[in-house]
């Protein structure tokens, strides 16, 4: 009985070891996609995050086909630490009238579910990166 008590206390110390060891996620919502928004989930879906990029994009516009992948990328390589979302502007008039969208793509970010700041036109990966790094908290906090 002695022995079978220390190998279930021996399993349990492991799992409890391994589970301080294993990265903590920052951001939930951060699933390494890019999510697609609408006026209806909008804000309760961004008033969820810590950190979070929205592109605000039409179908119909060029800069904003080419940002699809990066932001793609960026999804991928910031799973667990950024949400990423796109929201079309012409099937969301309401939301991209709160913002005063009048050119895309534009990308907005926020923190804790407010607005932070605005980058109008396509950019490359490192400024987005860059931006990022920025919003983030630093390892240490």
């Amino acid at each position: 009985m002695d022995e079978e008590l220390a190998e279930i206390r021996r399993r349990k110390i492991e799992a409890l070891m391994a589970q301080a060891q294993a990265p903590k996620i920052a951001e939930p919502m951060a699933n390494g996609v890019v999510n697609l928004l609408n006026d209806a989930s909008f804000w309760s879906t961004v008033q969820q995050t810590k950190t979070a990029l929205i592109d605000f994009y039409g179908e119909w516009c060029s800069p904003c086909k080419l940002l699809a992948p990066i932001f793609n990328e960026l999804a991928r390589d910031f799973q667990g630490k950024v949400f990423f979302g796109k929201i079309d502007i012409d099937r969301n008039p309401r939301t991209t009238a709160q913002f005063g969208v009048q050119s895309v793509p534009m990308v907005i970010s926020f923190q804790n579910g407010k607005p932070a700041g605005q980058i109008p036109g396509l950019r490359t990966y490192n400024d987005y990166d860059m931006i990022l790094e920025k919003l983030l908290p630093s390892p240490a906090q």
